[in-house]
C-alpha cells in the first residue's frame, strides 16, 4: 500500500487548520505541520485552531489565530480591555493555574535544551501571592499623537515601535492607574509635548511609577528632553498635591544623542521606602527593586532557604541591589560581602543594612566582572548568591565562577533562557551539579518567570604525576 503523501510545507498566507500541542515560552501555541512547527499567537495547548500563516522561515512558521474550532477547558477571558492590542501581558487567556504549570514545563525545556541537562530537577511552580494589581513599578512612554496632544501609555503587540493610551491596566494598582490618567490630561492643558518618534523632537519621553506595597509610598521618574518650561515644574506640583502619596518626582534630562544629560528632584526625594518582612529599605528612584510587590517577601524566603547560610558561613552576594538579600544573610551568617554596579543601589544597600544594624557587612560598590577575582581571592567562601538581570550573568563572571571551586550557588533568575546558557557553563566547565530549580510565577498574566536554582559543585578526583586518576 502507498503511504500517503506527506502534508504541504506552508507558505505565507495559507490557512490551516492544525492541532496545538505545547506552549512556547513567549506565550505563543505550538503545533505542527507533519514535522514544520508553526508558532500560534494565543492559542493554547490541547486546542484545534484554523490559523493563517503571516510569515515563514526555515524549519518554522508564525500564524495568526484565525477561528478557535475546539477550545481548551483552561481557557478564560481576558480581564483587560487592552488584552490583544498590548504587547504586555501574552497569557491573560489562560487560566492563573495553568499559567503555572505551563511555565514549569517550559523552565523543564529551556533548561533540557540549553544546559543540556536529560532530566533537570524543576520541583512544582510557586504562584504568585496576588495575580493582579503585582507590580512595583511599571514604565510608560510619552508620544505626541496626530493631533498633537501627549499620549501616555504602552507599546502595541503587532507594532513595538508605536505606543497607545490604556485607560487601565490590571498589573499595577488603581491608584497608579489614576495617576497615569490625570497625568496625561494635565500635561495637555499645560501645553506640554510629547516625543514626536519620527522628528525626535518633544520634551516628555517617559514615566516610571513606583509603589511601595508596604508603605504605600511612589515614587515618578520623568524622563524628558532638554529645556525648562515652567509648565514641567507646574505638574510636578498638581501632581503631588492631588495624589499625596506621590513622594518625589525625579526628572532625567536626555540629550540629542539619547545620553543623560542631569538628573534632577522636580518635588519631593529621590527616593521611597518600602518594608519587607519587618526590613526597611530604601529605594532610588534608578535602583532596581523585585517587581512583584507581594510576592518579594516568599522570593527572598525562597532563595536564603536554598542557600542555607549559618552562622559559620562566608557568604558572597553578586548584583546586590539595595540589598533585599543582604540583610536576612547579614543576619544568618558569619561573613557577607555584597557586590553591585550601581553606585547609587551600592550607597542605599549600604544605608539599608545599618538600619538594620548590620552595617558591618561590606558593600562593593563596582563592576562585578571586575570585582570577582580579588574578593575570590580574599577568602575561602561557602557560598555564592547571584540575582544577575535579565540578560544573565557576564561572559567573563561565569567562566570566573565556573574555575572558583566554591561548594554552592543560588541563582536567582528572572530569564529562564539565560540562567540556563549560564548553567551549562557553570556544569560543563566548572563541575556544579544542578541540584533543584524552583519556578516562581511572579510575573502572572504574561510569559515571564522567575526561577530559583541551587547548585553544588561535585567533587572532582585528583590526577597523580603521572596523569592516572587516584584510587
Amino acid at each position: 500500500m502507498t503511504p500517503p503523501a506527506p502534508a504541504r510545507t506552508p507558505v505565507r498566507g495559507d490557512q490551516v487548520e492544525i492541532r496545538i500541542d505545547d506552549l512556547a515560552y513567549g506565550g505563543r501555541g505550538v503545533g505542527r505541520i507533519g514535522r514544520f512547527v508553526v508558532f500560534v499567537d494565543g492559542a493554547l495547548p490541547g486546542e484545534v485552531a484554523r490559523v493563517r500563516i503571516r510569515r515563514k522561515k526555515a524549519g518554522y512558521a508564525e500564524a495568526s489565530l484565525v477561528e478557535l474550532v475546539r477550545s481548551s477547558p483552561d481557557r478564560i477571558r481576558p480581564r483587560c480591555e487592552h488584552y490583544g492590542e498590548c504587547g504586555g501581558c501574552d497569557l491573560q487567556h489562560l487560566r492563573v493555574d495553568a499559567q503555572a504549570v505551563a511555565k514549569g514545563h517550559q523552565v523543564r525545556e529551556i533548561l533540557a535544551r540549553v544546559a543540556r541537562i536529560a532530566n533537570p530537577p524543576v520541583v512544582e511552580t510557586i504562584t504568585s501571592p496576588e495575580p493582579w494589581a503585582y507590580r512595583f513599578r511599571m514604565d510608560l512612554d510619552w508620544e505626541r499623537r496626530a493631533d498633537g496632544r501627549p499620549g501616555l501609555g504602552l507599546h502595541r503587540r503587532d507594532r513595538p515601535d508605536q505606543t497607545f493610551d490604556i485607560e487601565a491596566c490590571h498589573l499595577m494598582s488603581g491608584e497608579a492607574t489614576r495617576l497615569v490618567l490625570w497625568m496625561r490630561s494635565r500635561a495637555a492643558r499645560l501645553g506640554l509635548r510629547a516625543l514626536d518618534r519620527k522628528a525626535g523632537r518633544g520634551l516628555l519621553r517617559r514615566l516610571a511609577i513606583q509603589e511601595a506595597h508596604a508603605t504605600g509610598e511612589i515614587l515618578l521618574g520623568l524622563e524628558t528632553g532638554r529645556g525648562d518650561p515652567p509648565a514641567l515644574s507646574t505638574l510636578a506640583r498638581a501632581t503631588t498635591r492631588k495624589f499625596p502619596r506621590v513622594v518625589g518626582i525625579v526628572r532625567r534630562e536626555i540629550d540629542a544623542r539619547g545620553h543623560t544629560a542631569g538628573v534632577s528632584i522636580l518635588a519631593g526625594r529621590d527616593h521611597l521606602f518600602e518594608e519587607v518582612e519587618g526590613d526597611r529599605f530604601k529605594i532610588p528612584a534608578s535602583a532596581f527593586f523585585q517587581p512583584n510587590r507581594p510576592g518579594t517577601p516568599l522570593l527572598r524566603r525562597l532563595a536564603i532557604e536554598a542557600l542555607d547560610p549559618a552562622p559559620t558561613h562566608s557568604i558572597l552576594e553578586l548584583h546586590a541591589g539595595v540589598g533585599l538579600f543582604t540583610i536576612e544573610l547579614a543576619r544568618r551568617a558569619g561573613t557577607v560581602v555584597a557586590v553591585e554596579g550601581a553606585r547609587e543601589s551600592a550607597r542605599a544597600a549600604r544605608e539599608n543594612l545599618a538600619r538594620a544594624g548590620h552595617g558591618s557587612s561590606r558593600v562593593v560598590a563596582g563592576d562585578v566582572a571586575k570585582e570577582i577575582v580579588p574578593l575570590l581571592e580574599e577568602r575561602s567562601w561557602d557560598a555564592i548568591l547571584l540575582d544577575p538581570p535579565r540578560t544573565g550573568l557576564d561572559p567573563i563572571t561565569v567562566q570566573i565562577l565556573a574555575d572558583s571551586g566554591v561548594p554552592r550557588m543560588v541563582y536567582v533568575a528572572c530569564d529562564p533562557s539565560t540562567m540556563a546558557r549560564d548553567i551549562r557553563i557553570l556544569r560543563e566547565r566548572g563541575c556544579y551539579e544542578l541540584r533543584s530549580v524552583i519556578p516562581v510565577d511572579l510575573f502572572p498574566q504574561t510569559h515571564h518567570v522567575e526561577c530559583v536554582a541551587s547548585l553544588a559543585r561535585r567533587e572532582v578526583p585528583e590526577k597523580d604525576d603521572e596523569g592516572e586518576t587516584g584510587s
